[in-house]
């Protein structure tokens, strides 16, 4: 569970800090803390990925 949700987190983390960070939890309403425990869902996956893009301005496709 959640296994993708967390790589997208360390993603955002490494290559843009702890403010993506917390914007990625702000617009997903999943925590870093508590992404190991959702299901990695397509759904919210895509809801990642689109919040990743907000954010950063690029594609997640290389997390």
């Amino acid at each position: 569970m959640g296994e993708q949700l967390v790589k997208l987190y360390s993603f955002v983390a490494s290559k843009y800090g702890l403010s993506a960070q917390v914007k990625l939890a702000q617009e997903t309403k999943i925590p870093s803390t508590k992404a190991a425990l959702e299901p990695d869902t397509p759904d919210t996956i895509e809801l990642f990925k689109k919040a990743i893009e907000k954010i950063t301005g690029e594609s997640s496709t290389t997390a």
